[in-house]
């Protein structure tokens, strides 16, 4: 993206990748122009994720004690996603603290935040998510994180007012229109 990255380049480029008006059940949804430049990009993204792999493998080297889940959304939404677990929160335990960071790959741009989730019986759980500034706890391995994103894809965190800008006449996966927003767009509309 060579234009800087203002709320309208964005909705200008988003309306480059998703049909405006067309209901992604809808025939003319996947036969569109918008929706083959999207599937073109997530399937060159699946295609080659060595950058992608590089990046994880450093993550793992400079954050000892974490563990690092990539997810594999790359295949239906815009953007590689991860969770990183922090220390002390065993797979299985009640608790967990991660820090998650989301890469577009329509926009050198990123996505960052935090969650605390608690089991609170069996089949009940509690999740909180922080958006920046985090708490504490979660700054020093989201300062890392970040910082290695910057340095591997030369993207930008871009602000919770952006990210929440409206785009009422897209449908983008589960999420229907009116309820669409620049997130959703660059990141999925299932931010895990």
């Amino acid at each position: 993206m060579s234009q800087p990255l203002t709320t309208e380049a964005l909705l200008r480029l988003v309306y480059r990748y998703f049909p405006a008006g067309a209901h992604v059940y809808e025939e003319r949804y996947e036969s569109s122009d918008e929706f083959k430049r999207l599937d073109a990009l997530r399937r060159a993204a699946v295609e080659d994720q060595s950058a992608w792999t590089a990046f994880l493998k450093r993550i793992r080297e400079e954050l000892p004690g974490t563990l690092v889940w990539d997810y594999p959304n790359i295949r239906y939404d815009p953007a590689y996603s991860i969770r990183v677990l922090l220390p002390g929160y065993p797979i299985g335990a009640p608790e967990h603290k991660e820090v998650v960071l989301m890469v577009s790959i329509l926009a050198p741009v990123h996505l960052l935040y935090a969650t605390h989730s608690k089991r609170l019986h069996q089949h009940q759980a509690e999740s909180i998510s922080y958006q920046p500034p985090l708490p504490p706890e979660f700054q020093p391995f989201a300062e890392k994180v970040e910082a290695l994103a910057i340095e591997a894809f030369g993207t930008t965190r871009l602000a919770q007012d952006v990210l929440a800008t409206p785009v009422p006449n897209l449908y983008v996966g589960n999420t229907g229109f009116g309820k669409v927003t620049l997130a959703d767009c660059l990141f999925g509309d299932y931010r895990w």
